[in-house]
């Protein structure tokens, strides 16, 4: 009985640990994909005044917190890539 009690306590203590992990993980990514939603706003700010933009792409596996790097299709069919670092954009044109 006694064993069943330790066994059942162990239990509810990894329970309550894999649950603060995946709460911390789930607040973590949050806050990530809060900050690079403000990054893209502020790309798509600045870029708008050279035309409608028609996709503003992200590539994620070379992103960061701190960093933006992706690329813009405007409507008339430019195409920029761009990387976004400390308030600093720069993009060059892409000739396809």
């Amino acid at each position: 009985m006694k064993a069943k009690k330790i066994i059942l306590s162990s239990l509810a203590v990894a329970s309550a640990s894999a649950l603060a992990l995946g709460a911390y993980k789930i607040a973590k990514d949050q806050k990530r994909l809060r900050s690079q939603e403000e990054l893209v706003a502020e790309v798509r700010e600045q870029m708008e005044n050279m035309g409608k933009i028609a996709t503003l792409y992200v590539e994620l596996y070379e992103s960061s917190e701190e960093r933006l790097v992706g690329g813009l299709v405007f409507e008339d069919e430019r195409h920029y890539r761009f990387v976004y670092e400390e308030g600093l954009l720069q993009y060059e044109e892409e000739k396809l």
